[in-house]
């Protein structure tokens, strides 16, 4: 499924886009799995009785540690895309190391701004991978990612605080940023987009209609990484691949 092409773009642009490679079936199991987590955040959320809490949950843009909470996204975040591409670009022993599930509901999903990955937790090793997952189909309308080509190179970069409002989510953002090389990635559903950590990508806000954006992004690191600043073990250390074979 990665060719040698593909493996030369990763390394030269820090990006890749995969051909449809998730089955139907797997997209409609995990279709179903973040609708229930959403669903289900959304009526926890409606026992408050607050109207602002409601709105939060109903626009809420990602859940986190998914493979603990369903034995679907388990087995899901061992599918073979993301194995070959541990093996490709990490080596044969890979662990995830985080995942969520990214939902941007019509009109409610914003915008996400510029970040690396390494900008949130630098780690030892330095460089891993997100698999970024079209579960839906992803387009400028509904909220796709976008990417700077070659950002990888740049290393870490200062990233600053960002207060959220009604056009972005907030959180970290890199500065001093010159994103004029950018280019959106459109996927249907089933391909994925898969980048360095250290690879800048933002995504921008769902103004479609009626069509919710849903993105499974898992990645992946070596064994036993750790956070640089405290030197102790960090991500979720869930074996899906020892020796180049698949963990069962």
């Amino acid at each position: 499924m990665i060719s040698e092409k593909d493996k030369t773009q990763f390394q030269e642009l820090g990006y890749f886009v995969t051909d449809v490679v998730i089955e139907r079936d797997q997209l409609q199991s995990m279709t179903n799995e973040m609708d229930r987590l959403y669903r289900e955040g959304v009526e926890e959320a409606k026992t408050t009785g607050d109207p602002k809490v409601i709105l939060a949950a109903e626009g809420r843009r990602s859940y986190g540690q998914v493979h603990n909470r369903s034995q679907v996204a388990a087995e899901f975040v061992k599918s073979e895309i993301y194995l070959e591409a541990c093996d490709a670009f990490i080596g044969p022993n890979a662990d995830l190391y985080w995942n969520q599930a990214a939902i941007k509901p019509p009109k409610l999903g914003k915008t996400f701004s510029w970040h690396q990955d390494s900008g949130y937790t630098e780690t030892i090793p330095l460089a891993y991978i997100t698999c970024w997952t079209a579960i839906s189909n992803s387009n400028l309308d509904n909220g796709c990612i976008w990417v700077l080509p070659g950002s990888h190179e740049w290393g870490v970069l200062e990233h600053e605080n960002e207060e959220p409002n009604q056009q972005v989510y907030g959180g970290l953002r890199a500065k001093s940023l010159d994103d004029s090389g950018a280019i959106p990635v459109e996927m249907k559903a089933g391909q994925v987009a898969i980048f360095s950590s250290l690879t800048l990508h933002m995504s921008g806000p769902n103004t479609s209609q009626n069509s919710t954006r849903r993105g499974y992004v898992p990645q992946y690191h070596v064994p036993d990484v750790i956070l640089k600043k405290t030197g102790q073990p960090i991500g979720d250390q869930f074996p899906v691949l020892r020796n180049g074979r698949r963990i069962n």
